[in-house]
């Protein structure tokens, strides 16, 4: 079949619809151009339509989003430690298939993920690459979290260099998520991705060292999250608008990152940032938005953070006595707009809780979220101060689930959260509204 030809329209009757109809009447080429825009599986859906739509969407230049959600709830239900094998054949079969029926010489984007616990379907996934370099991928992403073990460590190895005949020049975003890559195939694969804007590498215990031998000019957000055997990040990225690090204190040099306005950390490295002791501290006075995981315990003083806008703290209160340390951010933040806090380890017990008169009002706090919210004595008691100090406040979020999603709350607590949440909601002033989740 060759694009640009068009089949005569059918006479229709009353039943067909006039939108149907419509499309029909539109050449090929504007019709593969819409199906880009959807999801791989939507896209195929089309082919039952008609003779003429049966192999339109093999076609379509938009992103080939391999998402098997189904496989991925049967891990996470399932006892063993991987995908059964019969559903991980499944998957290669299906992806391997659509494959040898796509026939556009360009893709937006490749996305693959199914949990992989051993080494196998290692040739079909370096197919799957090769296959994506071909079509001159934009955005290419690897996941292959096992999702029911606790591992840091992929069991696919990025291969160390590419085939002759392939580029990496059309690459812009990249993502390894339990793929094993070294800083040397990393360096390699940066220093042939001229366009390269954002990086993201998860879980690879191969990672000791990430450095350029180029300048990364085109880079705008960098990811580096749970590589425990990485000792130092050094690359010059003076575009660099994010960066999130999750894991173990390293030897960390970005340049100068003049743009730099969002930042997400946690444990130890996170508190070291707050204390302007980690290397990119120099740039808290320009962040608008940061995102840290910390300990009530070891809650840090934050220094003045006059261009913050939005803050997430992710907070760890096993045996904590008291949240409103975490209020302090606000009296350092008096330009703060959106303040979440997503608690961990809260109970629900609910003692006397004295009002507080306003010490310290925020003009411009516009929205409060809480997540994981119990309606014991803590969190209601936090949420009460920031009442009566957010003169502005707009709108508060109080959500009873748990910040992790394979965290299921009881029934009994979450109906215990909810009542007093319902309780919150009529001591608001009618300003303020409340959604309840």
């Amino acid at each position: 079949m060759e694009l640009g030809s068009k089949s005569q329209p059918q006479k229709c009757d009353e039943t067909n619809s006039f939108c149907m109809d419509r499309l029909s009447d539109l050449p090929d080429e504007i019709v593969v151009s819409i199906l880009s825009f959807l999801k791989l599986k939507e896209a195929a859906r089309t082919s039952v339509l008609s003779r003429r739509w049966e192999h339109l969407w093999k076609f379509t230049t938009g992103s080939l989003d391999f998402d098997d959600s189904s496989l991925q709830n049967l891990s996470k239900k399932s006892f063993f430690k991987t995908l059964p094998g019969i559903d991980r054949d499944r998957y290669v079969s299906w992806v391997n298939h659509v494959l040898q029926l796509h026939q556009a010489h360009t893709i937006e984007g490749f996305k693959v993920g199914f949990p992989l616990k051993e080494e196998c379907n290692k040739l079909d996934i370096d197919n799957w690459i090769l296959f994506s370099l071909r079509k001159k991928v934009k955005r290419l992403s690897l996941d292959f979290d096992p999702i029911v073990t606790d591992s840091a460590r992929g069991y696919y190895t990025l291969p160390t260099q590419i085939p002759h005949g392939y580029s990496l020049n059309f690459l812009t975003n990249l993502s390894l998520s339990y793929v094993e890559v070294t800083g040397k195939v990393l360096a390699y694969v940066l220093s042939n991705c001229p366009y390269i804007e954002a990086l993201h590498v998860e879980a690879s215990h191969s990672l000791v060292k990430l450095k350029s031998s180029r300048p990364l000019l085109k880079l705008k957000h960098l990811e580096i999250l749970r590589c425990f055997s990485l000792l130092k990040v050094e690359i010059s990225a003076i575009n660099l608008v994010s960066f999130k690090y999750y894991g173990d204190k390293i030897r960390l040099r970005l340049g100068d990152v003049p743009n730099l306005v969002d930042v997400s950390m946690d444990g130890f490295y996170a508190c070291d940032f707050v204390k302007k002791c980690c290397p990119i501290s120099s740039y808290l006075s320009q962040l608008q938005t940061i995102e840290l995981k910390v300990y009530v315990e070891e809650f840090p003083k934050f220094p003045e953070l006059r261009s913050l806008k939005k803050l997430t703290l992710i907070v760890s209160s096993y045996g904590a006595h008291s949240l409103l340390c975490c209020t302090s951010v606000l009296k350092a933040s008096p330009f703060l707009q959106k303040f979440t806090l997503e608690m961990i380890g809260l109970n629900n017990d609910l003692g006397k809780i004295e009002a507080q008169k306003a010490k310290c009002p925020h003009q411009c706090l516009k929205v409060l979220e809480l997540i994981g919210f119990v309606g014991g004595t803590h969190d209601m008691e936090l949420a009460l101060d920031v009442l009566n100090n957010a003169v502005s406040l707009e709108t508060i979020i109080i959500d009873t689930r748990l910040p992790f999603v394979e965290n299921i709350r009881d029934p009994m607590t979450k109906f215990a959260a909810l009542t007093r949440a319902k309780q919150l909601e009529t001591t608001l002033p009618p300003r303020i509204k409340m959604v309840i989740v």
